[in-house]
């Protein structure tokens, strides 16, 4: 223990003096601030104030709300009820998740920095409601037993008779419990048709765990502290700072899927990720638009070792990257919209690109990975075709890999709403093409 606690010391102290707290963005950001308060009007302490979801002000996005960015971050209130997230994206609006123990959270919406911050007002759970049948009560605790202040637990699926729902279901469940200075948490489900509630639970210092809750029950949650995973990411040999490595399950079905948030590698190119789950197959990759020049970094597959160990991966070499780049097309021969955004993501891990179309509708995507992507753009009023041969007919977006550059990709939308398609109606092609070439429709 004495030598993983000198290396994580070392690798921490490489990456601080490497400068990854250097600001990543040019762009100006904005703090959010605002307060929370009860229903006598006086301030509530430590509540937990969450950046749930965000969209964009103009335009549309392809983006998952849960998935920008600014969705990480979180922010407490002092003892004046206030708080402060700092440096959002200007161009988001904002849905907040407000918790606080022995209140009920609240969830609200259409937040924009830049018009002020909002009083927020959290009602006290009646005794009823948390001594009811359709609570779950628990503590979190670390691998010596000592409480994860703090700690949240996080409902992905639930559970009702033979049918398990992932994700929405807020109208059921609470949709998070923060662990009190003990450890300690209640989550209450809102239904009495619940009798499943599948949830990830992580907390600082400890690895991120699934735990199976049941609707009255009481629970005793033991996260471990798991993997410390360091590297070097280098060019020629030459170490690369800057570049923003992460980890993610290579088994990617809810309910064992875990996502490590990525760190930057300081001026010696070397990276730290702690508390990553162990015992597992992992994916360790780069964020693509933290490699500088047109490289990627390929992705590594690896087995996380035992709780408490360290796993140096060595020096990771970047390699050659690609660009996806075309052309959006309305069938019908009309103008893409003003402010229209299009993502690109990466099918193996969680990584991604937005972009925005010019006039023509012209896209184009830089420093990606030879490896299997998808692509999305939302339009009103359109689906995607199914003329394009590179149609993913369950999901209505555009899947394949990428073995070069493209430089005149098309993407063909119709007017209509999308609905899942099988294979009977691909027309020959590939109803999941995701090992398959991206590419156009024939016009």
């Amino acid at each position: 223990m004495k030598g993983l606690q000198q290396m994580l010391r070392w690798a921490g102290a490489a990456l601080v003096a490497g400068g990854v707290l250097r600001a990543a963005a040019a762009d100006p950001r904005l703090d959010l601030t605002g307060r929370i308060v009860g229903t006598n009007g006086a301030p509530i302490a430590r509540a937990t104030v969450f950046i749930y979801t965000a969209s964009p002000k103009q335009g549309t996005s392809c983006l998952c709300p849960y998935c920008y960015p600014d969705c990480q971050k979180k922010a407490q209130s002092d003892a004046d009820g206030r708080f402060r997230i700092e440096s959002l994206d200007p161009a988001l609006m904002f849905r907040l998740l407000v918790v606080a123990e022995g209140r009920q959270s609240e969830l609200v919406s259409k937040v924009d920095p830049a018009q002020g911050g909002p009083t927020i007002t959290l009602k006290p759970w009646s005794e009823a409601a948390l001594k009811s049948g359709l609570r779950i009560k628990g503590a979190v605790i670390d691998e010596r037993g000592k409480p994860v202040p703090g700690a949240v637990v996080n409902p992905e699926g639930v559970g009702m008779g033979s049918i398990t729902r992932w994700g929405g279901n807020d109208a059921l469940v609470e949709p998070l419990a923060v662990a009190n200075e003990s450890g300690r948490f209640v989550l209450l489900c809102k239904s009495n048709v619940v009798d499943t509630v599948y949830a990830t639970v992580e907390g600082r210092g400890v690895a991120e765990q699934w735990a199976t809750l049941k609707p009255g029950g009481d629970y005793l949650l033991r996260l471990p502290d798991g993997v410390a995973l360091t590297g070097q990411i280098v060019r020629d040999g030459r170490p690369l700072e800057g570049v923003s490595v992460g980890a993610t399950t290579k088994d990617r079905t809810c309910g064992v899927y875990f996502n490590c948030g990525a760190v930057a590698t300081g001026g010696n190119g070397r990276f730290l990720l702690q508390n990553v789950p162990p015992g597992r197959e992992f994916v360790v990759y780069a964020m693509m638009k933290s490699v500088r020049g047109n490289d990627a970094l390929p992705n590594k597959i690896i087995t996380t070792g035992a709780s408490g160990t360290v796993q140096d991966l060595g020096a990771l070499e970047v390699q050659p990257a690609f660009t996806v780049a075309g052309r959006v097309v309305l069938s019908d021969g009309n103008p893409v919209p003003p402010d229209t955004r299009m993502f690109l993501g990466r099918e193996a891990v969680q990584d991604s690109q937005e972009v925005g179309l010019d006039a023509d509708g012209r896209f184009a995507f830089k420093g990606v990975p030879a490896e299997s992507v998808s692509l999305s753009v939302s339009i009103n009023g359109y689906r995607m075709s199914r003329r394009n041969p590179s149609l993913d007919h369950l999901n209505g977006q555009i899947l394949g890999r990428v073995t070069g550059d493209l430089d005149n990709l098309t993407v063909l939308l119709e007017p209509g709403k999308w609905r899942p398609g099988s294979s009977d109606e691909s027309d020959g092609a590939e109803a999941y093409p995701v090992n398959l070439p991206l590419r156009s429709p024939k016009l």
